[in-house]
């Protein structure tokens, strides 16, 4: 509960626009990647 569940594509496009780092490869495979920085998120967030 409260946890990580998706990412925000429009905040990390802009981030990405703002560092230089804003191409077509990353816009075509955030949807990709999305799924594994969640895992992530969750594996480092879960106190056990």
């Amino acid at each position: 509960m409260g946890g990580v569940y998706a990412l925000d594509f429009g905040a990390v496009l802009i981030l990405a626009s703002a560092m230089g780092a804003l191409n077509p490869l990353l816009v075509d495979v955030l949807p990709e990647i999305e799924p594994v920085i969640v895992n992530a998120y969750r594996r480092n967030a879960d106190p056990s």
